[in-house]
Formats: structure tokens, C-alpha cells, sequence
């Protein structure tokens, strides 16, 4: 396993940064000559280079910085306005180069049963099998100066692919709706990717977190990110991370690259026999592939429902339909998608667990039903190959 760090702290540094991008956002005003075109691209290496210096210099101001020295509110009321400042520039030129097609907000509207109920052997052309990212989690691993857990967090966290350069959401909260964060469970409760992440080309990951206050007055920026992650020769195999850092938080995302995969849709899990049901006192869902063993905190488990997440019941309907969080998994081909099924007791332990597992498929629909104490789950799932690029199937 790697890391990759992404960000930094406040810095002498930040102060010509900051300039910079002032007379950035001058230049664009008015009209540009060869000459201002060609400062404009010296200023647009400088400030790349400083942001991925930034870590390196946060780092070794930690060294060398007496630990009762602290950064002034000032400092870091700076950092999150270039931050700010930051994003807005990086959607700027998401609005220049992808507005003419949709808005920057708008979500990927790409079904990830496109090509389910297609026939095998007459599946069309631009059905691909192409590499694709797994999302396993999104936690807060670090919290700095004066920030205390628990956090009331919400915000947006998105991923963009080539294939439509639109938000495609792991991540999103109201205010209202915000997500407490503790130190024991700091993992953001995911709800995508609504279909599968293409890896082909580069992919962007977009972050605006805030801190919800007692008030709206109150309420504080956390981290706000916009950074593109390589292509397909910028990766590597096995379990990855990704850390998105600033002088309040560290962001850790857990990713795995799979090379040639289809996407598999959960379409339901039912307990379609024996009440009471198995998750009286609440349980787990979630799937693998290839089928891995549960070992925290390195699991390459996508949790797809956690009794956790809502306040110790298990969220099911008068039918036995369970509502899932996540619903969309990539999977490699030649690989199974292996389901582990938990139920909790009331202490909260693991009382009772069942696996079940499919074997990969490029269309069509699987259904399969395992045994759970005394009572039985059903779970059906659609395949289907990967889009490769949105404007192949218009």
C-alpha cells in the first residue's frame, strides 16, 4: 500500500501565492497580449509547483517549529481563503473547458445498468471493460490546532471521470443533515459512486467539507480540495490512499485501481424468510472482489448498509427490503463478488454472518439466496460493461 499526499499548511509562501493569483485574476480582465499570455503560463508553473511544495514545507516547519509555537487564526483564515481561492480557479477552468455541456455542479446522469439487458454475444460496440477505481472509504485520520472531535461535518465529495466530467458523488450533506464524526468512528458515511469510476484517463476528486457551528454564523470551512489524480500509468496495484491535508485536517481516502471490470448494481437485498429478522439488534452488509477476509482497518470491503450508520436499526421496509447506502461496486473480470452478511447481537457484536457469492457476468441479472440463523436473504444483482465516453452512446 502507498499514499499520496495532496495540500499543505500555511507558509511564508502563501503570501506570493496569494499574489499571484491576484494578478492572475488582473490579467483576465482585460485583454492579454503574447507577453501577459506568456507570464500568465510562467505563473500558472510557479503556482503548481507551490502547491505540491506545500506539504513538503508544512512538514518541515513541524520539525523545526517548538511545539508550543501555534499557527495564528490569521494565518489560517488566509489558508482557506487561498484555498477557496484555489477551487474556484480549478472550476473555472472545469466552466472553460466543460461548460458549453453541462454545469459544474451537475451529477452524472450515466446509468449503471446500461448495458444489463443487452444479449450476450450482441452487446454493441461501446460497451468497454476498461480499468475503474474502487472507493472503500473516506475518513478524517488527523485533526490539528484547536480542532476537537466530534466533528458535525457535511459537504460535498465527488469524483469526475472522462467520461462526462460531471460530479459523480461519494459523498453529500446538508446542513441540516450533517454527519457527527468521533474519534473512534471517523469515517464519512458514503453513499456512491452512482455508477463506475473509468480510471483510463486522469480523475479528478473534488472535497468541500465544513464544521456545522451553533449557529450559521458559526459554521467554519474544513478543507476545500480540487485535485486530479493520474492516469492509468499513474497508478499502481493494490490497496491505495490518497491524503488531502491543510492546517485543521487530514482527509484519507482508501481506493483500489481494478484493471478490466464491469460494474455490478445491487438491486435489492430482502430477507425473504423467517421473522423475526436477523437484524433485530441491527447488522452489516457489504462485498468484495475478489473475496477478501474482514481485516480492519485494510479491508477491500465496500460497505454497502451498517446498522451504525442509523442509529443502531438496520433501515428496512415493511417488506424485508433492506435500503442500502451503496449500491454500485466495480468488479474485475475472472473474479467472484463475494456478499458478507453480519447480524449484530444486542451487545453489538457479530451474533450470526453468511457469505454469498456470484460469479462475474458482462449483462443480465443474478440472483442468489444465502441462510442467516433461521431465517434467509435474498440478494439480486445487475451486470453490465463500462461507458467509456458519454458522447460514444448519443
Amino acid at each position: 500500500m502507498r499514499s499520496m499526499k495532496w495540500g499543505g499548511g500555511m507558509t511564508m509562501e502563501m503570501h506570493k501565492y496569494s499574489k499571484m493569483l491576484e494578478c492572475e485574476e488582473e490579467e483576465e480582465e482585460g485583454k492579454m497580449t503574447a507577453e501577459d499570455l506568456a507570464m500568465a503560463a510562467q505563473f500558472n508553473k510557479e503556482l503548481l509547483e507551490m502547491e505540491a511544495d506545500f506539504l513538503k514545507v508544512q512538514e518541515q516547519d513541524v520539525k523545526d517549529t517548538p511545539s508550543w509555537i501555534s499557527v495564528s487564526h490569521e494565518d489560517k483564515a488566509e489558508e482557506m481563503e487561498v484555498e477557496d481561492r484555489l477551487f474556484a480557479r480549478r472550476r473555472k477552468g472545469w466552466e472553460s473547458a466543460w461548460g458549453d455541456r453541462s454545469d459544474f455542479e451537475d451529477m452524472t446522469l450515466l446509468s449503471p445498468m446500461h448495458f444489463t439487458h443487452c444479449t450476450l454475444g450482441l452487446i454493441p460496440y461501446t460497451a468497454t471493460t476498461v480499468s475503474a477505481l474502487q472507493i472503500y472509504s473516506i475518513k478524517i485520520v488527523e485533526t490539528k490546532g484547536m480542532l476537537k472531535w466530534p466533528l458535525y461535518v457535511y459537504g460535498v465529495i465527488a469524483a469526475r471521470d472522462a467520461v462526462d466530467h460531471n460530479r459523480n458523488i461519494l459523498f453529500s450533506r446538508q446542513r441540516l443533515d450533517c454527519q457527527e464524526l468521533t474519534l473512534e468512528d471517523p469515517c464519512l458515511h458514503l453513499t456512491g459512486p452512482s455508477r463506475a469510476i473509468v480510471a483510463v484517463d486522469h480523475v479528478d476528486f473534488e472535497i468541500q467539507l465544513k464544521l456545522k457551528g451553533a449557529t450559521w454564523s458559526g459554521d467554519k470551512a474544513l478543507i476545500s480540495r480540487f485535485e486530479t489524480y493520474p492516469g492509468a500509468g499513474g497508478y499502481r496495484e493494490g490497496l491505495d490512499t490518497a491524503l488531502f491535508s491543510n492546517s485543521f485536517c487530514t482527509v484519507e481516502l482508501s481506493f483500489e485501481r481494478l484493471i478490466e471490470t464491469v460494474q455490478a448494481t445491487i438491486l435489492s437485498v430482502c430477507v425473504v424468510e423467517g421473522w423475526p429478522s436477523p437484524f433485530e439488534y441491527g447488522g452489516q452488509i457489504m462485498c468484495s472482489s475478489p473475496p477478501h477476509e474482514v481485516k480492519d482497518p485494510l479491508s477491500r470491503h465496500v460497505v454497502l448498509v451498517d446498522s451504525h450508520d442509523f442509529d443502531g436499526e438496520m433501515p428496512m421496509g415493511s417488506a424485508g427490503y433492506l435500503d442500502l447506502s451503496r449500491q454500485v461496486v466495480s468488479v474485475e473480470l475472472g473474479h467472484n463478488l463475494q456478499f458478507v452478511i453480519q447480524a449484530y447481537s444486542q451487545s453489538g457484536a457479530i451474533a450470526r454472518q453468511s457469505r454469498l457469492t456470484f460469479r462475474t457476468k458482462y449483462c443480465n441479472i443474478s440472483r442468489g439466496i444465502c441462510e442467516i440463523g433461521d431465517s434467509k436473504v435474498g440478494i439480486t444483482v445487475a451486470w453490465s460493461q463500462l461507458i467509456k465516453n458519454k458522447m460514444e452512446i448519443l
